[in-house]
């Protein structure tokens, strides 16, 4: 997921995982500028989810690109 998001987007996104202050694992995180547009800890319940499914991803990827204006 990383390195698809980095090749489509570049350095136009910015992207943070790894363990989660408070013990939760597996944080998730991308951000567009100073706009966080995907979490997988806190926005799950806005079809982010943990990026397991093609309309997950299509959600992240949307989020992006209406950020980025591509």
């Amino acid at each position: 997921m990383t390195a698809f998001l980095l090749d489509e987007f570049g350095t136009k996104v910015k992207i943070a995982s790894g363990p989660y202050p408070g013990g939760k694992s597996g944080a998730f995180e991308v951000t567009v500028g100073d706009q966080l547009v995907h979490s997988k800890l806190t926005m799950s319940g806005k079809g982010h989810g943990k990026c397991e499914t093609d309309q997950e991803l299509d959600a992240i990827i949307d989020a992006i690109r209406a950020k980025v204006g591509a």
